[in-house]
């Protein structure tokens, strides 16, 4: 593993946090992120099968954070300072961390939604493709 790429499960409790999960039976509460600044939301969505994926790059600068929502991804990642590599497995209800030079990329194993945010505004000199994983 490496220490540019944190998992995190967001604790599913009546107990307010900062971070988690009400599940009930009208529905799903998730507070993914309370207290920590962001300039860029996303949301994206990816279908398992036909080699479908997202990502395939790297940043420089850029902190970014994915929640999944629904589903199960695969993440790819290489960590380009130590030449690290490895996949992870996220569910729904877990959140990456993906610091600057970890090259990744996202393939679905179920058909997928994911929060995408980060704290600053997007740059498209700070997206760099990568293919080797």
């Amino acid at each position: 593993m490496t220490e540019k790429i944190e998992i995190e499960e967001l604790p599913v409790t009546r107990e307010f946090r900062r971070q988690r999960r009400l599940i009930e039976e009208r529905g799903e509460l998730a507070l993914i992120e309370d207290g920590r600044s962001f300039r860029h939301l996303g949301y994206f969505s990816l279908l398992a099968g036909m080699s479908f994926y997202r990502g395939g790059h790297y940043h420089r600068r850029k902190v970014e954070h994915f929640y999944l929502i629904r589903g199960r991804i695969t993440v790819r990642f290489v960590d380009l300072d130590t030449g690290a590599r490895g996949t992870v497995e996220l569910r729904e209800g877990e959140r990456v961390t993906i610091h600057p030079g970890c090259a990744h990329r996202f393939e679905a194993k179920e058909d997928a939604h994911v929060i995408e945010y980060y704290d600053s505004l997007y740059d498209l000199e700070d997206d760099i493709p990568f293919t080797d994983f």
